[in-house]
């Protein structure tokens, strides 16, 4: 099976990395390929809303490093969305990506997608947010694409994570280890 983690924060060796590093080594363990993509390293604009990709086979007008994602997207079985709560959603370089996967969304079908999330906020009522956003992403493959069988599989969430390698000391880790080897 193929893991693809989109990893949206800025920060190269943050929180958020390190809890997909660790999601990573038990899909590993289970013997899946995996992969990362770290966003911050790729150059893409934003989504034009132009709907020419709906019109042309899904392919978007944008020259950019987003054709390859797309391409790794729709080659992997399980894609795990990595990004730390800001202001109670996604970091805006991942609602970029995640805007950009419009081309996607009447062709896209059989695969599951995880959230890896986490914030400084110490109660996950406050990620109710970012779930939220994450579970009408998903949604939005089955309502657009009839049978698309595109399924949210689950969320790892931590929490107290505010200072680097916070996470480390957060039961998530020990949760994205055993998610990852249990794909």
């Amino acid at each position: 099976m193929k893991v693809l983690v989109i990893h949206g924060s800025m920060r190269k060796n943050g929180n958020t990395k390190i809890l997909s590093e660790e999601f990573m080594r038990g899909a590993k363990e289970a013997g899946h390929e995996t992969e990362i993509v770290e966003l911050r390293d790729k150059k893409f604009g934003d989504c034009f809303g132009c709907r020419a990709c709906h019109n042309n086979g899904g392919t978007c007008v944008q020259k950019d490093d987003m054709a390859e994602i797309l391409e790794k997207v729709k080659a992997a079985d399980v894609i795990v969305l990595a990004s730390p709560m800001y202001y109670f959603t996604w970091t805006g370089l991942m609602k970029r990506f995640l805007d950009r996967t419009y081309p996607l969304l009447p062709t896209l079908s059989n695969k599951d997608f995880y959230l890896l999330t986490l914030g400084g906020v110490s109660d996950k009522k406050f990620m109710a947010n970012i779930l939220s956003d994450f579970n009408m992403y998903v949604a939005c493959f089955s309502e657009f694409n009839n049978g698309a069988n595109v399924r949210n599989a689950g969320a790892v969430i931590g929490t107290s994570a505010l200072a680097p390698g916070a996470i480390r000391e957060s039961s998530a880790m020990q949760e994205a280890y055993e998610t990852g080897k249990n794909l």
